[in-house]
């Protein structure tokens, strides 16, 4: 974490960078959570995965790129069309050449909606009356 100043404001920002990016690969290389290759499906599979085991943790955009996920939002919104549920949280994150990335989404897994919640309701009462 480091601390920006913007006048009298205090930013925080999560840094990034090579050295924590290689860890947290490593920690997910050891749980046998490493993508096995770039498909869709198998990122998707993946990352649903990385979320649940990273818990509040949660994983940001920097972390998935450097991880191998590509286009993490849409893997996200397609693990939220079969129902699970990932809260998106904005932070401020310092990538490995040192820019600041204000508005870097971080995914938090926080688990599957309700079977009701995923069709909808159905409302027969009226078809009776």
């Amino acid at each position: 974490m480091r601390i920006d100043h913007i006048g009298n404001q205090k930013l925080k920002a999560f840094i990034c960078g090579i050295q924590h990016t290689s860890e947290l690969r490593d920690e997910l290389s050891a749980v046998g959570l490493s993508l096995r290759d770039a498909s869709g499906l198998t990122q998707c599979q993946t990352l649903l995965l990385v979320l649940q085991y990273l818990g509040a943790r949660g994983m940001n955009t920097l972390e998935g790129i450097a991880c191998g996920f590509l286009r993490i939002a849409t893997r996200v919104q397609e693990l939220e069309a079969d129902g699970h549920i990932i809260h998106s949280i904005k932070e401020r994150a310092i990538d490995a050449g040192g820019l600041v990335h204000a508005g870097i989404a971080r995914y938090i897994y926080k688990g599957m909606k309700p079977i009701d919640d995923r069709q909808g309701s159905l409302d027969l009462n009226e078809a009776y009356l």
